[in-house]
């Protein structure tokens, strides 16, 4: 009797227990249920939609880049990006290997990719052929994807490189019109709002959201290929013989402003530019800076004629050195009293020539007139990276700044401003905006007219303008520039010799020149502009004639025959 009292207590005991840990548990599933569908609901319905819902950048299409012919300089090619979600990996050793022998990478870093199981997301390899791609598609690896992405390919190489510019692994552009352009290339990447199961795989349906990509817009260069080859080829060619540190060049429609061609040496590879020195991603033509030297004799001459301060056949009683403020400017070969007219200052090169011209006019003038030239200020062309040059304001000068930039000295240019200021002598008279973009194909058929307008404004009287072109042909014909002469063409040019600045203090390097030669063609109505430098040549005899000349003659008279500026040199073209 006693004995099923006990056993009554006892079970009332693990009754009462059962009950009360029943009960409890009850109410942590009841409370854990409100927790979830009540309290915490839209986290939970956060993190069910992530689970299941996925993002998915739907690239946009670069534009093109094309030449003024329509020939591609820039394209975008599709192709695979292999990425993974190492949650879904199931034998990592496995997938790495066949990752890792058909990409072409170390297999011990794939794999330590795969075994990231606290990431969702690791790129294996971005912008891989679609050969390679296939092939791992046929392995059906899981928790491995694929997305396609655009890879910049240029098929042109090292035409134009510069100018062209580059993009990066994101397809950004990262220099020139890649840069400049962005925004009009890149155009506008779309979305899709997808469903996907616990593999990653989209599941169709109609609560799919897609953003449709708009795709970037061509740019069409002013650029001819096949002049911008031929640049590029002559240049090579004078450094090489020379052995020089680099050579510019620029082929410029003196009227249009129309960039030809923007050519340098040494250059690099688009489709490899990551192995080339940065340096060379500068655009030479707009970003190197140097002392024009002779050259700018024609601009000195020019003002001086306009402002009435000489006259075109006025006659110089000149000593073979002058003196100005504290320096003193000398002629290379001459060492006897000559006369000279203001023309043959040009044709010859005369130093003192060109002093006394300058002086004629007076600090305030001059610099006033070489600032209509642009000289200081940028050129204003759609490309990143254009230098300025130096030209201080004549309150600061020092009594000898007159005469040293009468010579081409005191003055840092690019070839492309000093190239602009001679059109207006070729144009007759007008300063020109320089221009390498002739149009942005905005729809099918449809350009943008704006970049066709012309943008220039009267710095020359058409007198002056027309004086200096006979100036001009006279230093090709039968001055310094005989080197440029082309048969049965009139070619208008001028030489440049430079002394470099010292590199560890004042006054000049002779050792160190920079020659140049700048002229147009043809005499009767220019349609070609073209400057040429050559940087630090050496050899024998280093002079704008005979390094820079030769090299404006063979780019000039094949642009002539490109662009059939002279019929009768394109019967033999």
């Amino acid at each position: 009797m006693l004995r099923n009292s006990n056993n009554i207590k006892i079970n009332r005991k693990r009754i009462y227990f059962l009950f009360i840990l029943f009960s409890i548990t009850f109410l942590l599933i009841i409370y854990r249920l409100v927790f979830i569908q009540y309290l915490n609901a839209s986290e939970f319905k956060s993190y069910a939609e992530f689970q299941h819902t996925g993002e998915f950048v739907l690239n946009s299409k670069r534009g093109k880049i094309l030449d003024r012919n329509g020939v591609e300089l820039a394209i975008s090619l599709n192709e695979k990006t292999i990425y993974a979600n190492p949650k879904l990996v199931v034998d990592s050793e496995y997938e790495s290997e066949i990752l890792a022998e058909i990409l072409e990478l170390d297999v011990e870093n794939v794999k330590e990719k795969l075994d990231s199981k606290d990431l969702g997301f690791v790129y294996i390899q971005r912008k891989v052929s679609t050969e390679k791609a296939e092939k791992i598609m046929e392995y059906s690896l899981p928790g491995i994807y694929f997305q396609n992405e655009a890879r910049r390919y240029y098929p042109r190489n090292d035409i134009a490189a510069s100018v062209i510019g580059f993009t990066g692994m994101d397809n950004n552009g990262l220099a020139g019109i890649e840069l400049q352009y962005e925004k009009v290339l890149r155009g506008v990447d779309g979305k899709a709002i997808t469903e996907k199961d616990v593999f990653g795989n989209i599941i169709p349906g109609e609560n799919n959201t897609y953003i449709e990509p708009v795709d970037g817009k061509d740019i069409v260069l002013t650029i001819d290929s096949q002049i911008q080859y031929i640049a590029q080829e002559k240049l090579e060619e004078i450094v090489s013989e020379f052995k020089a540190l680099r050579a510019i060049s620029i082929v410029m429609n003196p009227k249009t402003g129309e960039i030809y061609s923007m050519a340098a040496y040494p250059g690099f590879d688009l489709n490899n530019y990551q192995e080339a020195d940065p340096e060379l991603y500068k655009i030479s033509g707009i970003s190197f800076t140097y002392e024009p030297g002779s050259t700018f004799k024609i601009i000195n001459v020019a003002s001086a004629i306009e402002n009435n301060t000489v006259g075109k056949d006025q006659v110089f009683d000149l000593a073979p050195s002058i003196k100005v403020g504290d320096r003193v400017i000398k002629e290379i070969f001459r060492t006897y009293n000559a006369s000279y007219t203001t023309g043959e200052i040009i044709k010859y090169s005369i130093n003192v020539g060109a002093v006394t011209i300058a002086l004629s006019m007076g600090e305030k003038t001059f610099w006033e007139s070489m600032k209509k030239f642009g000289f200081g200020e940028i050129t204003g062309i759609e490309l990143p990276g254009e230098e300025k040059g130096l030209f201080y304001d004549y309150k600061t000068w020092p009594a000898s700044t007159i005469g040293a930039l009468a010579i081409g000295q005191n003055i840092s240019v690019t070839p492309l401003q000093l190239l602009r200021a001679v059109c207006a002598i070729a144009n007759g008279g007008y300063l020109v905006t320089p221009s390498i973009v002739k149009e942005v194909k905005l729809l099918e058929n449809v350009e943008d007219d704006e970049l066709q307008m012309e943008q220039r404004n009267r710095i020359l009287s058409s007198e002056t303008a027309d004086v200096l072109k006979d100036m001009m042909l006279a230093v090709v014909e039968g001055g310094t520039g005989t080197r440029a002469q082309i048969d049965g063409v009139k070619v208008c040019g001028k030489t440049g010799t430079a002394e470099k600045a010292n590199k560890y203090g004042t006054g000049y390097d002779e050792g160190r020149q920079i020659t140049s030669f700048i002229g147009f063609a043809p005499y009767e109505d220019p349609e070609i502009a073209i400057i040429v430098v050559v940087d630090e040549p050496k050899g024998g005899a280093i002079w704008g004639s005979t390094v820079a000349a030769p090299v404006f003659r063979d780019i000039m008279e094949f642009s002539l025959k490109k662009l059939k500026v002279c019929q009768w040199l394109v019967s033999g073209y």
